[in-house]
């Protein structure tokens, strides 16, 4: 419009989408941050790293002093410790140490728990931008910022749940409240999520998900769910696909609420077998892997009941060229009787 070319249909459409887009958003979001008490902020709940400010100086502190700085984050719940302001000048760009840690330029306000962040998304990122469309990348992004929310909510008193499936699509309860509020445990919890999702979703990123000096190399999560959660609470797959993708309905049916016996399991296994973050970030995945299998996307390639192997039935098959074996200009040609 602002460039001279007027449409006036599609302008107010445009507009009156936008505007049930933001009214949408904005219900969403509060629904997600519990209880109204209080500001965004204090919902949030944000606190610094354990031992946020050991050996956290320009002057990079030896051998000795950083292995004091280790043991003072030695909790499950505790962010493990790393030189942050290295972190600033390897993943940040920051100049130097001087740089990285001067109040004149913004990285020394990046803490050990925003780089574990951010060095998990750059594991991913490679993976989704150089394989897929960008519908896919948005999709994939979107599937872990779900993970890492959940796990934020979590260990929070109050921060809601999203799962896609919802008839309502809003904030709902955590299966699972740790009684942990700090950044460390929302943060550590989170990488478990991501990692016991991986194979899902994403399986052609765990190698980078979890190379040095990633956060998963910190953590060692299980990439994919535990033998032990399987074998007690079954798979996010069971009854998968169930019906066809093109009778799946998201706003009802038989995906829009998590089984209840599910859930229970789930509760159980956590509180008696894993009740740290890592039986935590897989309660977090299997939750929401259970909605976001079933959400449309042909995540393992058997939607619509396809039975012919890896093959053919391609995850994400909807989004890749399409290939029949059984027709084609192939089929046609006359092959000499040598090749046949």
């Amino acid at each position: 419009e602002l460039g001279g070319m007027h449409f006036s249909q599609s302008v107010p459409a445009g507009r009156k989408l936008a505007a049930g887009m933001g009214a949408e958003a904005a219900a969403t979001l509060l629904s997600l941050l519990g209880p109204r008490e209080g500001s965004v902020r204090q919902a949030l709940g944000g606190s610094a790293p354990c031992a946020a400010d050991c050996c956290a100086a320009a002057v990079e502190c030896n051998a000795t002093a950083q292995a004091v700085c280790m043991a003072e984050c030695g909790g499950r719940w505790d962010t493990p410790w790393f030189d942050v302001v290295l972190a600033r000048v390897g993943a940040l760009g920051a100049p130097s140490r001087e740089a990285a840690t001067s109040h004149e330029a913004p990285f020394f306000q990046a803490d050990r728990n925003h780089i574990m962040i951010i060095g998990a998304m750059a594991g991913l990122v490679p993976a989704i931008t150089d394989g897929y469309a960008f519908s896919f990348q948005t999709r994939f992004t979107n599937l872990v910022d779900q993970l890492v929310w959940n796990a934020f909510a979590s260990n929070s008193d109050r921060l809601q749940a999203l799962l896609f499936g919802s008839a309502t699509h809003r904030g709902v309860e955590p299966l699972v409240r740790s009684g942990q509020t700090s950044t460390d445990a929302k943060v550590v919890t989170a990488i478990h999520a991501i990692a016991a999702a991986l194979p899902f979703f994403l399986p052609e990123a765990a190698g980078a998900f979890c190379a040095a000096p990633a956060p998963c190399f910190l953590l060692r999560p299980t990439i994919g769910l535990e033998p032990g959660l399987t074998a007690t609470c079954g798979s996010p797959l069971d009854g998968y696909p169930g019906v066809p993708m093109a009778e799946f309905d998201p706003e009802g049916g038989e995906w829009a609420v998590f089984p209840p016996e599910k859930a229970e399991c789930l509760v159980a296994w956590h509180a008696e077998d894993a009740p740290g973050p890592s039986g935590l970030g897989q309660v977090v995945a299997f939750q929401l892997l259970w909605h976001r299998l079933r959400d449309g996307w042909n995540s393992m390639g058997l939607d619509g009941g396809c039975e012919g192997g890896p093959a053919y039935c391609l995850p994400y098959a909807e989004g890749r060229p399409q290939y029949n074996p059984q027709v084609g200009d192939c089929l046609e040609e006359e092959l000499p009787a040598s090749r046949l």
